[in-house]
């Protein structure tokens, strides 16, 4: 903390400056000046706390001056030592908001206990200043907090419900032993915007609140929240009944639909475990069906009498050039399996099982290379997650009849990734081919490309273009007088240095070397 001393007599602020202990007072810097100006510039390149000012000085007095720098520096308290006690200079020091007014002459003692004071007050104002910003944080940033702590506690399997007790006591949200919750895990059937997050949050605690229901909302992502309804009392409100108007208002008032995962009631320490149940839930509704399935009635739905689809009668119709038709009966299929309700994660399942084998019976017909399509063209993870969506089982078929529908005329040949990605490095044999390049030139996947011509030619994919390169330039050097520089250019070298190191490499001589031993 740091003291400006001000006063036009240099024995009055030398007197001060060794007469007062200021090391017990904790004071870290004590500045002076002998005039206003000076005092100004002292404020404006240091930090001062406390101001101690004559009144009386020439041009402009102490009062003068703290009413001029009071609204720059608010938090500086002033001191004024006046050798004049006539009650104006008092008031008018009280109402400028002064510290303390010192009448001269007073003992170094005085002076010291006053700024002892001021010292006092001004931690008490700071702290206070600490409080009212902290409260203002967490009052600015509750709804983030809640978030925070709601999903750190869901997804930290560390995370105990003890701590998120301490947590939202924070938040002044108590829970006791005998709360009753249930979670409602709220999904959009398409990502979701700041105004959909905010008519959520408004129609749920109207929805709830005639039925003393309290509500925490938390965002999980951009398509999911997790709604905790707890009260103290009893848990006789109809919440399902309550989530079926949510959806509809939803759906009135946004342009996308909701799905509702409602737990059964629990005390707070089943919180995660009825969240764990939610995410199972979530998980069977493969078809994103806009309802509300209760914990209770989560009974998996059978097929019974609704028989699958002919898939042999599928093969034989892709045979003869049918592929077309196939597509648009599978969509017609899956479209009526959703409308009568019995399209979910274990229906999905059997039919991708299904779906993969009929398309390998038809690979095999036509001799088409299946691995290309799940290795290289299709990403492999979305083919063996394709079953847990019914959207993502649609994009599967779609981009498999599409692949089935491009090599339809061309029955009797097999596509041979290797013959197309030599074809290339014999095109671009001037160029300085990547397997990345080769690989997207040709529509595959490089690190498939890279295995299947080992496995085929025995040789990696970057010997197979080095050694066709050297085999190239040994034919211009033996049959050419083109310089060797030009030579390495026409192979794709741009460095001539490097083009030597890789041809003494594969033939034991130099290029030049190896020219002059073949005579050309």
């Amino acid at each position: 903390m740091n003291v400006l001393v001000v006063d036009d007599q240099y024995d009055v602020v030398q007197g001060v400056l060794t007469g007062v202990d200021w090391q017990k007072l904790d004071i870290t810097d004590v500045f002076h000046a002998y005039s206003a100006d000076e005092a100004r510039r002292l404020l404006r390149e240091k930090e001062i706390h406390i101001l101690l000012c004559d009144i009386e000085m020439p041009r402009e007095n102490g009062l003068e001056l703290y009413k001029r720098v009071k609204e720059d520096y608010p938090g500086l308290q002033c001191i004024f030592l006046s050798a004049h006690s006539e009650f104006e200079y008092a008031k008018e020091a009280i109402q400028l908001g002064s510290f303390d007014y010192i009448v001269q002459p007073a003992s170094y003692e005085d002076v010291h206990a006053s700024i002892k004071r001021a010292v006092l007050q001004i931690q008490a104002n700071t702290k206070r200043q600490e409080l009212y910003e902290y409260g203002a944080y967490w009052r600015g940033n509750e709804q983030f907090l809640l978030e925070n702590y709601i999903r750190g506690f869901l997804l930290n399997a560390g995370h105990s419900y003890r701590q998120l007790q301490r947590d939202l006591n924070n938040l002044n949200i108590r829970f006791s032993a005998q709360t009753l919750f249930r979670s409602v895990l709220i999904q959009f059937t398409k990502p979701s915007e700041q105004e959909d997050k905010d008519v959520l949050k408004r129609e749920v605690v109207q929805l709830m609140e005639p039925y003393r229901l309290k509500v925490l909302i938390a965002q999980l992502d951009d398509m999911n929240y997790l709604a905790i309804l707890y009260t103290e009392g009893s848990f006789d409100a109809p919440v399902e009944s309550l989530l079926k108007q949510l959806i509809v208002r939803i759906q009135t008032k946004r342009s996308c639909s909701i799905v509702c995962y409602l737990s059964d009631i629990g005390l707070a320490d089943m919180l995660k475990q009825q969240y764990r149940t939610l995410c199972q839930m979530r998980q069977h509704n493969v078809a994103l069906y806009s309802k509300v399935f209760a914990r209770q009635n989560m009974n998996h739905h059978k097929e019974g009498s609704h028989g699958g689809p002919d898939m042999q009668e599928w093969v034989m119709l892709i045979a003869n050039g049918g592929s077309r038709k196939v597509r648009n009966e599978i969509h017609n299929y899956l479209a009526r399996q959703k409308q009568i309700g019995v399209v979910h994660a274990e229906f999905l399942a059997r039919f991708h099982q299904d779906f993969i084998q009929l398309f390998l019976t038809i690979a095999k017909q036509m001799k088409l290379d299946a691995s290309e399509v799940f290795f290289a063209r299709y990403p492999y993870s979305e083919y063996i997650q394709a079953y847990t969506s019914l959207d993502k089982m649609l994009d599967l078929v779609n981009f498999v009849m599409d692949y089935v529908e491009e090599h339809a005329s061309d029955v009797n040949h097999v596509p041979d990734p290797i013959e197309r990605a030599i074809a290339y490095i014999d095109q671009n044999i001037e160029k300085s081919c990547s397997r990345a390049e080769i690989a997207e030139a040709i529509y595959i996947n490089p690190e498939y490309l890279s295995r299947l011509f080992k496995k085929v030619k025995g040789i990696s994919l970057n010997d197979y273009i080095t050694m066709k390169k050297t085999e190239i330039a040994k034919s211009l050097l033996r049959n050419t007088n083109i310089p060797v520089n030009l030579i390495a250019s026409k192979v794709g070298y741009s460095n001539f240095s490097y083009f030597s190191q890789v041809f003494k490499k594969y033939c034991g001589f130099a290029p030049l070397e190896y020219r002059q031993r073949k005579g050309s």
